[in-house]
């Protein structure tokens, strides 16, 4: 159908999600700023998006080139659109519009930490999220208004239970939200709307995905993302990939080569991401690690990447401590194909706390097959580990949560002391009772900082992460496609993290330490 009366299916995302930052995915981290700091031209430079004349992207966030591909598989045609091209794809005979997001109304993590590195380092926090900005132009482009009455609006992804929670859905006129993996249940809801049948406000898939539902994406991944398990099994309370289940692996011949080749033959890659919960459980039938299949997929991988020239290759994203010190050589051999001739790479890590005894309430399958109380331990190993085999790691821990004392926070504390020298960025993450929540809402973020130990913590990782962050520069910015712009960044990312951390050094020196001389558990009363 002509782009002149729209598709009938129109999938797009926010717009700092559907860019690829100039090829470092890492440097999206930024879009978690306000837009106080994220003026409208700073954002047009900065998460510009590849796409062609129609408005059809280039490249796509993963999530979306998976919708793409189960609706294709299921017969119906849909477009990936640029979010700044709306008004070239969205018209009178647009049906659906599909909206990917990460976080719709700020309400995030990662917008969580921002606002705590802004307020310790004594700057303005003011605005909007533009993550959560550039979702909600999506909403409001005027192609998308114009065409309203005629199109339903379908919003998916990892932080859809924000619109849910908050009530926002009705508010913003969303007619479905869709939670859950896609690939079984959620082409039939985009069929019943294109037929004008109803459908609930929220849908909720009702299983993991076998692996043979899943289908190869048609569109390159942004950050040539491909991905081969699915879930993780460890059973961790407040995680996403809890509802996903067991680990789940995707085999290489006729799925991952797949999609190897379509992001570096059609997306122009040069580097492979190998998705992963938990990367180094690749092939694995329970907690225990298969080190033969992580090395088959690995070798594979490497062979296939490499026979496109000795510029090209792989690398991985997430693990945890557990299975890194557990199977030691098997990290120490992958980091040889994957940190070749020296160089670094990112790898984040949950540590999520350094206390054996929140550990067993909230986490027990965090450990295994280690015991709570060897935790700290095992954080420390695995990132020495990691360390030396080539990975900076990206190590996230959570403050507040169930049943946190002042004991449990300084057994937080012992646990970056041990850190301090290893190459980790140590990111405080902020544990919010979804329920609580309401649009631009930090009332909870300000109450931990009000508790003295609670602000030392998370002043002190954010120092370590921070430091890492300025020696790693050239790292964050390695990938990026343009030369100029990498040195560019790189330079205003020295002068601003420098800043924070002349703010944060003075902040730590007017601190007494703060030991208490009882456990005490740390509640909130929250008005909404």
């Amino acid at each position: 159908m002509s782009s002149r009366s729209g598709y009938p299916v129109v999938l797009t995302s926010e717009g700092s999600t559907a860019s690829d930052t100039f090829g470092a995915s890492i440097a999206g981290f930024i879009s978690a700023l306000p837009d106080y700091y994220i003026r409208d031209w700073v954002a047009r430079l900065y998460f510009q998006v590849k796409s062609d004349r129609r408005g059809i992207v280039k490249r796509a966030p993963y999530g979306i080139a998976k919708v793409h591909a189960s609706l294709a598989r299921a017969g119906i045609d849909a477009v990936i659109a640029d979010p700044n091209k709306l008004d070239k794809v969205v018209g009178p005979s647009t049906k659906v519009l599909g909206i990917y997001t990460m976080d719709p109304l700020g309400l995030s993590y990662g917008s969580g930490i921002v606002y705590w590195i802004l307020t310790l380092a004594g700057l303005r926090y003011a605005g909007t999220p533009y993550i959560s900005k550039s979702f909600l132009k999506v909403l409001d482009n005027p192609a998308v208004k114009r065409n309203r009455n005629g199109m339903k609006i379908v919003v998916g992804g990892p932080a859809v239970w924000q619109l849910v929670d908050t009530g926002m859905q009705a508010k913003l006129g969303i007619d479905v939200v869709y939670e859950g993996e896609f690939e079984e249940d959620g082409p039939a809801v985009f069929k019943r709307l294109l037929a004008g049948e109803a459908v609930p406000a929220v849908v909720t898939a009702r299983r993991p995905v076998p692996v043979d539902l899943i289908p190869t994406i048609t569109t390159p991944a942004i950050g040539g993302l491909v991905e081969v398990t699915r879930g993780c099994g460890r059973g961790c309370q407040f995680c996403t990939p809890t509802l996903s289940g067991m680990i789940r692996s995707i085999p290489f011949e006729g799925h991952v080569d797949k999609e190897i080749r379509i992001n570096i033959e059609v997306g122009g890659v040069k580097e492979i991401g190998l998705h992963s919960e938990e990367f180094f459980r690749y092939g694995a039938k329970g907690i225990d690690p298969n080190p033969n299949k992580v090395i088959d997929l690995v070798q594979k991988a490497y062979k296939l990447v490499k026979s496109y020239g000795d510029d090209y290759g792989i690398t991985t994203d997430f693990t945890t401590a557990a299975v890194a010190v557990q199977a030691r050589k098997l990290v120490e051999e992958v980091g040889q194909y994957m940190n070749e001739g020296g160089q670094m790479n990112f790898i984040e890590m949950g540590i999520e706390t350094g206390s054996p005894r929140l550990l067993a309430m909230v986490m027990p399958g965090k450990v295994l097959p280690f015991k709570p109380a060897q935790y700290p331990d095992i954080v420390e190993n695995a990132v020495g580990i990691l360390n030396d085999s080539g990975w900076i790691v990206v190590g996230t821990m959570i403050i507040n949560l169930p049943g946190e004392t002042d004991d449990d926070v300084i057994k937080n504390l012992e646990l970056l002391d041990r850190l301090s020298k290893l190459r980790i960025m140590t990111f405080p993450l902020p544990f919010i009772p979804m329920g609580a929540l309401r649009h631009r809402d930090f009332t909870v973020l300000d109450k931990i900082l009000e508790n003295p130990l609670r602000e030392e913590f998370v002043l002190r990782a954010l120092s370590k992460a921070m430091s890492e962050a300025y020696a790693d520069a050239d790292v964050v910015t390695a990938k990026m496609e343009n030369p100029v712009v990498r040195r560019l960044i790189k330079h205003l990312m020295h002068a601003a993290v420098g800043f924070v951390l002349r703010r944060y050094k003075e902040k730590l020196q007017s601190m007494e330490p703060r030991r208490p001389t009882a456990p005490q558990e740390i509640k909130w009363k929250i008005h909404v």
